[in-house]
């Protein structure tokens, strides 16, 4: 690959570039580069450039060779890696960009790192558990970490971070995957996780612009409506996005959402909309990187009308790149009648196709991919490093929304008086509790708490772990409830509530209890945070990052040394 990029510049226009903002130093130093790619492109490539197909099956399949054919006819200028074994994924980077012409930019849905789409990766926290975070270069260091992944894969970009403001708790499609409710909040911590990932030379995504988090409905399934003054989409969902741009965020994600307020005619998505792209994020906010569609096989970019064609209309919108198009050939012969009948211009497919050339360039010219066989590539990614950090961004979530000074915090007094219970299945914790020595008991209805409840007088303190998972709800009926918050509201006890915050309002009689300490999420890393500030370990510096309606406001938390 690396005939690709021969083309050499004097010592004096390489000082001058070095000057520039990164964004146009990007564009300035793969110029020439960019020029004589140009040339060797027939116009049908130099659309082909402007569409990353979806990779959802391994090398060998029916599937996977039809998507191969058209990889090796058409050109397309990227990839999407879908879900599969990190094995699979190695091949299928490694074959498809065999057969193509020039590099494929490699993407993929990353915003947890590599295991949002390859399981036996190690996990990192969701948005809204970094949202607690009250020291963002932990953050940062994570978008490191997670560009070390991507790079390691022969992957470029990542559609992350997500910088919608949660603002409506009943949002089906993004909840945990936001940093929270408060714009200033998801702001600093999108732009930490942005920097991280770009300082490790992988481009970030920021998504899904103009802000998808005040909805109520999946765009994978229709077109969501926000209804939203100017003022309030500036000084919310817009603001994130805005501090993105300003921090030189390289490429911006657009949503299948209407907003009336801007985009007057009605059903036309904002990924569709000219005033959206064109007038408010590159003309008013300045951006000057590569805008890319979300995925064209979801319903609400379908309200525009058949695969293919509505991949013409999005170019013509104002997009550069459109993601996961599902009829290559039809959009390439769309585009060319779209130019015909002056709905697209010619000069803009080739400043598009310039763009994303550039970032090839950019993204590429340096050997990426390192050369780790599939046996070593798991071991490889979830290194000690990875590992570490994580537990420690699990730590620094950890947050304490009550707390009774008066119960000591150390392991002998876990150990010899408190009794620990795990409301549902506690084997998956198994794990971690087994590093510590306390009585360990579960239970999930309300005959085994019957039992339980008579043993708990031989001990000074109680700590119920909720796992705020499918059966842990499920196996907490309102009888149940209702007899452990009667016994927690008049001992001394603790509560540790390890899920989605917004679902603790579900739990609201729980609120009594002396201690009451959050988690965000159901995993060995989470609880073995609370286990080490109960017995003193760690102090616990997390703050709420969203309400929870009744009970808590955004930005609760005891700070404990």
């Amino acid at each position: 690959m690396t005939s690709f990029f021969s083309c050499a510049i004097s010592l004096q226009e390489k000082k001058v570039k070095e000057e520039l903002p990164l964004l146009d130093r990007i564009y300035a130093e793969s110029s020439t580069w960019v020029d004589s790619v140009m040339m060797t492109l027939s116009e049908e490539q130099k659309i082909a450039q402007l569409f990353w197909l979806a990779v959802e099956y391994p090398v060998g399949t029916s599937s996977y060779l039809s998507l191969r054919n058209l990889v090796e006819k058409n050109q397309p200028g990227g990839l999407l890696i879908m879900r599969m074994k990190i094995e699979e994924a190695q091949d299928v980077i490694t074959d498809l960009q065999s057969i193509s012409k020039t590099p494929l930019l490699v993407s993929i849905d990353a915003e947890t790192g590599l295991f949002m789409r390859m399981n036996q990766i190690l996990a990192f926290p969701q948005a809204m558990t970094l949202g607690a975070i009250a020291n963002d270069s932990l953050i940062y260091r994570m978008g490191l970490e997670v560009a070390r992944q991507l790079r390691t894969m022969g992957i470029h970009v990542n559609m992350a971070p997500v910088a919608d403001v949660n603002s409506n708790p009943s949002n089906p499609v993004i909840g945990m995957r936001s940093f929270g409710e408060e714009p200033t909040n998801v702001a600093h911590k999108s732009a930490a996780f942005m920097r991280g990932l770009q300082d490790g030379r992988i481009m970030a995504v920021g998504k899904h612009f103009p802000g998808h988090g005040d909805t109520s409905t999946d765009s994978h399934y229709t077109l969501p409506v926000v209804e939203r003054s100017r003022e309030e989409l500036d000084s919310v969902e817009l603001k994130p996005f805005k501090a993105l741009v300003d921090n030189g965020i390289w490429g911006m994600m657009t949503a299948h959402m209407h907003i009336p307020i801007l985009e007057p005619k009605d059903g036309i998505p904002t990924s569709f909309s000219k005033v959206v792209i064109e007038d408010i994020l590159r003309t008013e906010m300045g951006f000057k990187g590569l805008v890319i569609t979300d995925a064209m096989n979801m319903q609400g970019a379908k309200f525009m009308g058949n695969a293919g064609q509505i991949d013409a209309l999005a170019l013509a919108a104002g997009n550069d790149v459109v993601e996961f198009t599902e009829n290559l050939p039809e959009a390439i012969i769309s585009v060319k009648r779209a130019i015909t009948d002056s709905l697209l211009a010619w000069e803009d497919i080739e400043a598009k196709c310039r763009r994303s050339l550039a970032f090839k360039y950019w993204l590429i010219h340096e050997k990426s991919t390192s050369e780790v066989a599939k046996e070593n590539l798991v071991a490889t990614i979830n290194n000690l490093e990875a590992k570490e950090l994580n537990q420690e961004l699990y730590d620094a979530a950890l947050t304490v929304l009550k707390l009774d000074k008066k119960v000591p915090r150390n392991s002998e007094f876990i150990k010899d008086t408190v009794a620990f219970l795990v409301l549902g299945d506690g084997s998956k914790y198994d794990k971690v509790i087994g590093d510590y020595s306390f009585s360990v008991f579960s239970f999930s209805t309300e005959s085994e708490w019957n039992v339980i409840s008579k043993k708990l007088k031989e001990y000074k303190h109680c700590v119920v772990v909720i796992s705020d998972s499918r059966s842990g709800i499920k196996s907490a009926n309102s009888a149940l409830k209702s007899e452990l918050a009667e016994y927690l509201s008049s001992n001394s006890s603790t509560v540790v509530f390890m899920g989605n915050p917004y679902h603790i309002s579900s739990w609201s009689s729980f609120a009594n209890v002396n201690t009451f300490i959050l988690t965000y999420q159901t995993n060995n890393e989470a609880l073995n945070s609370a286990l080490k500030f109960l017995s003193g370990e760690i102090g616990a510096s997390g703050r709420l990052p969203v309400s929870v309606q009744g009970l808590f406001e955004v930005g609760s938390g005891v700070v404990v040394d």
